[in-house]
């Protein structure tokens, strides 16, 4: 285990109450945004000291820059992102339960849609609608080559609450200290929410802890205790159903239990064991549960699993043969029990679906990770419940070193620790700070992860949509050509229709990678300007209107790809003429307005194709004393070259329609600059596609040499994206220290990587 970075959270101004045998709320969403509770006392001169609420959101890449999200006069008591990541639910100490959205998917723009006021009760645990869909990550499938057959949809899910269709209806659960349950259900069409609830027995409960999780077949299973060690852990199974637009929950007795320790020191009259928590590891898993009992200086945590006990029937009962003679009952069964000389703080359970390997190499070791008050951490292997790795004073002695107001102190009280959605990093808040540790691939070798498995991870994150920013944190530097290597040839091995799909998300990926290395920033430039090229080229062929276009025949844009590939012509007007104008024309049902206000609106688009194809034509030059400069990867891909001749036509053929949307060149001459880009732009085509070294053409080296002295080049920014601040973290020493709201020093240093013939122009 490695600490990344930290940041401090102290807040000038006020004085922040981080106390560290409180937990704050904080939750991690599958696009690692961490969302974390403040408190924040004022004094106010005369007034007495008022407590602010607020609730931030922070990018992992970013962690000094903060986003309020609400801030209120009730401290937060539980808040959970949903599956999207794109919606937070937040529940208070007064009862009041709101879900907050992000307005056009910017993390700095929230807004309320829904709540609810549960007056007097106190809500313990909540839970978002399971939505039926779940994707396996099984790691012996790293050397399996198809998408398909590497990631598998679980067949044994089914969504929380279906409508007619059995389409997955959208909300969440909440449970209080009294045993009421509480749904919200999102209506897709007006975004309005409906709430029904329902008690978990016949009278009300004092309950102190509970925790929830889905089932196989749509349930949600409920764990619940008073936090008494005499008494059991109830469960409960809650089922919800549509019947016409009215919504209802039925609640059922599930199979209970009660913790070994009761037994060892249930009638002890020294120590006063008390049950601290109760957790499922995931929320997807209802059949693993996670109990701890305590007290000041120990700390007891006890694995119990849910298995289908055989009962057999009494002989006196008359069986046929042809049946079974007994039925199956639900059982807790204990599988492990860690003991620890200190109180148990926070439990970071593994959030990743995944089944247990036939083979378990040492190479990858899903893990339990917990943090007690003495600072220590323990990790646990998820299946066989045996104690991986124990760090003492991981944070204690970098922090210390950091920080001097925090010397003094001889213990790192951790009062929330979180797993990322891959397990290669924790999250631990602690003493008004947060900080980020890398788990694999660290000094200790008892925790490495080999690189295909790191390309595993990599590829469920592309494949399911989640980010990759944690995975990185398990990739060497030394790894990223190999990976990068893989993930292309794997890709490569896919279907067509497979490809078109995910070859975006490999370029951003790759993209990522590259960013990651001190070496790599040339083709992560590269990745990031063909990414947006090829998000043009969609958008551009997307925008034709076809003229009276049948089964059989064929679209414009089809059309101009089958002809660029054949034509060896370097004559714009020659090709264009070939063409009707008419097929050209904007789809005003896409875009508002006539055709000449859509193509007006496009210009600047347009602009940014002339400037970047005027950019790497007059690169080429460069080849013959180096070929590390941007876009170098792209002169070499017939595919890209091929694309911008698409383009250009297209664009001349709009120029046409509408003279105001042609891109505008600044040039010493009258030269019609497209046409003549076009030519050159044919003639690298013609080297790559026949294999011949860009700088072994004499002619054409010679016109792209003497193109800035016909036109003017723009800056070279505009064109290529030479300062990147995303995954700049990667490029530093470890650990690094922040503040919350104050870039870090480093930003203003990034530009001394960038070499200097970057900087060209």
């Amino acid at each position: 285990m490695e600490l990344v970075y930290t940041v401090d959270c102290d807040v000038p101004g006020g004085e922040k109450d981080w106390i560290s045998e409180k937990k704050t709320c904080c939750s991690l969403s599958p696009q690692n945004f961490l969302a974390f509770s403040t408190e924040l006392t004022v004094n106010r001169g005369d007034t007495p000291l008022s407590t602010t609420y607020e609730v931030k959101v922070i990018d992992l890449d970013r962690p000094w820059d903060s986003y309020i999200v609400t801030e209120g006069l009730s401290a937060v008591t539980c808040m959970i992102w949903d599956r999207t990541g794109h919606r937070l639910l937040l529940t208070t100490l007064d009862g009041c339960c709101s879900v907050w959205q992000m307005e056009d998917f910017l993390v700095n723009k929230w807004k309320n849609i829904g709540k609810s006021i549960l007056q007097g009760e106190e809500i313990l645990s909540a839970i978002w609608f399971h939505s039926g869909v779940q994707v396996i990550f099984n790691p012996d499938k790293k050397d399996t080559n198809s998408y398909m057959e590497k990631f598998l949809k679980s067949k044994s899910f089914s969504p929380t609450l279906t409508k007619f269709g059995g389409k997955a209806e959208d909300g969440w659960l909440v449970l209080t200290a009294t045993g009421l349950v509480q749904a919200g259900i999102i209506n897709q069409l007006d975004q309005s929410v409906e709430y029904v609830q329902e008690c978990l027995g016949k009278s009300y409960n004092r309950l102190n802890i509970a925790s929830m999780a889905h089932t196989g077949n749509g349930d949600v299973m409920i764990a619940t205790t008073d936090g008494q060690l005499s008494s059991a852990i109830q469960c409960h199974l809650v089922s919800l159903s549509l019947n016409g637009t009215c919504a209802k929950i039925e609640i059922r007795a599930g199979a209970s239990l009660h913790m070994k320790s009761q037994i060892e020191y249930g009638s002890s009259s020294t120590q006063r064991m008390m049950i601290t928590n109760i957790e499922f590891i995931n929320m997807d898993s209802s059949d693993t549960l996670i109990l701890c009992c305590g007290s000041h200086g120990y700390s007891c945590m006890e694995v119990w699993q849910l298995l289908e006990q055989h009962m057999p029937l009494n002989k006196l009962f008359p069986i046929p043969q042809t049946q079974d003679a007994g039925f199956k009952i639900p059982k807790w069964m204990h599988k492990a029990t860690i003991q620890h000389a200190s109180y148990l703080t926070s439990i970071a359970n593994p959030r990743l679906p995944m089944i247990l390997s036939n083979q378990m190499e040492p190479g990858f070791s899903p893990y339990i990770a917990v943090s007690y008050r003495d600072g220590s951490i323990k990790f646990i292997h998820r299946f066989t419940h045996q104690v991986l790795q124990s760090s003492s004073d991981i944070l204690q002695r970098q922090i210390q070193g950091f920080s001097p107001s925090k010397r003094q102190k001889t213990v790192v009280h951790i009062t929330n620790l979180i797993q990322t959605l891959s397990g290669c990093g924790l999250i631990a808040v602690h003493d008004g700070q947060i900080s980020v540790l890398k788990v694999y691939n660290v000094r200790d070798v008892s925790m490495t992860m080999a690189s295909l498995h790191v390309c595993l991870l990599l590829e469920y994150a592309m494949v399911t949509g989640q980010d990759w920013w944690d995975i990185l944190l398990a990739v060497k530097p030394g790894m990223i050509e190999n990976i990068c290597q893989k993930l292309t040839e794997t890709h490569n091995k896919q279907a067509i229709a497979t490809q078109e799909v995910f070859s975006q998300r490999l370029l951003a990926l790759k993209m990522a990678l590259y960013c990651c290395s001190s070496v790599g920033h040339q083709k992560a430039t590269d990745c990031h300007t063909k990414l947006v090229l090829l998000s043009l080229y969609a958008v551009f062929k997307a925008l034709l209107r076809p003229k009276n276009v049948t089964i059989q025949d064929v679209s414009p844009s089809e059309r101009l790809n089958l002809m660029c590939l054949k034509s060896k012509d370097g004559d714009l007007e020659s090709l264009v003429v070939k063409f009707e104008v008419e097929e050209f024309l904007i789809d005003t049902r896409k875009v508002s307005g006539s055709s000449n206000v859509a193509l007006q609106s496009i210009q600047p688009l347009i602009q940014w194709v002339a400037d970047f194809t005027l950019h790497l034509l007059a690169s080429i030059p460069l080849f013959q004393s180096y070929n590390n400069f941007p876009g170098a990867s792209l002169l070499s891909d017939n595919l890209i070259l091929n694309i911008l001749r698409e383009l250009i036509i297209v664009i001349r053929i709009w120029g046409i329609i509408c003279p105001s949307c042609q891109p505008v060149f600044t040039t010493a001459s009258s030269l019609d600059c497209l046409p003549h880009l076009f030519k050159l732009l044919t003639k690298a085509w013609l080297c790559c596609k026949e294999n011949v070294k860009l700088d072994l053409d004499e002619e054409l080296l010679d016109e792209c040499l003497v193109l800035p002295s016909k036109m003017l080049v723009p800056g070279i920014n505009q064109s290529f994206r030479l300062s990147n601040e995303g995954y700049s973290l990667f490029l530093q020493q470890f650990p690094q220290m922040m503040t919350l709201d104050e870039e870090p020093d480093y930003l203003y240093n990034i530009k001394k990587l960038i070499p200097c013939l970057f900087l060209m122009d």
